[in-house]
């Protein structure tokens, strides 16, 4: 019989296992070999506003406008997960001869403003085609200047890191509520590889996430099941 606490453990060490290698490759101590087993040119240090530009989320909204109408991105979506999960939008009406600003497929979007500072700057990005869907008002977005300079699957990793983390939580302004500047966040300067190298990795990563996802599924099927059973011991 499979013991479901063992296999919960298990998945925890796993995580904790990617969380390491994440850290390990942003930081350089390891590092890919192209098709002919060749190195890689050396990363490159770029600031954030020299590789894209910021844009707001929606303006002059109120609660009625809420609830109905186009969807869009909202605050949870972008704190819980590194990529966007779009069948969780909400819903917001925007009027025709309203001006807001649309998302789109590559797009990276941060929080600006949380009640610690290590939730400060939480990030996610966009990885599917969408026609008009937009950004909730409480974050921002950051849209690269080329896929070539940053590819969107590997920036929801690198975004993620400890290494770009320890350098974003610097930011937090606050004491009771931090926020983050946008001025301040553009000024930062993150290490990046070649596009073909960005692939690599984002392909090995996205790898073992959707190993882990797939057995944290099951792990829940399981512990659904045990419930059940459970309940119909007591019936």
């Amino acid at each position: 019989m499979l013991n479901i606490s063992c296999l919960i453990v298990l998945q925890r060490e796993k995580q904790s296992l990617i969380k390491g290698i994440n850290e390990r490759i942003f930081s350089q101590k390891i590092r890919f070999k192209n098709g002919n087993e060749e190195n890689f040119p050396n990363w490159k240090s770029k600031k954030l506003g020299e590789i894209g530009e910021t844009f707001n989320g929606l303006s002059g909204k109120n609660k009625d406008d809420f609830g109905k109408g186009k969807p869009y991105i909202q605050y949870k979506q972008i704190f819980d997960a590194s990529t966007i999960q779009i069948n969780n939008c909400g819903l917001v009406n925007i009027l025709n001869e309203e001006v807001q600003n649309r998302v789109q497929y590559g797009d990276i979007f941060f929080t600006t403003s949380s009640e610690t500072p290590n939730e400060i700057g939480m990030s996610s990005v966009l990885l599917n085609e969408v026609d008009e869907m937009f950004l909730n008002s409480f974050c921002f977005g950051f849209r690269p200047f080329s896929f070539k300079i940053l590819n969107p699957l590997f920036a929801s990793y690198l975004f993620i890191g400890s290494v770009f983390r320890d350098e974003i939580v610097k930011l937090a302004q606050g004491s009771t509520r931090y926020n983050i500047s946008k001025v301040e966040l553009m000024k930062l300067s993150i290490s990046i590889p070649s596009t073909k190298e960005q692939i690599k990795i984002a392909d090995f990563l996205s790898k073992i996430s959707d190993k882990i996802e797939i057995e944290k599924q099951f792990l829940n099927k399981l512990e659904n099941q045990k419930q059940y059973l459970l309940q119909q011991m007591l019936i």
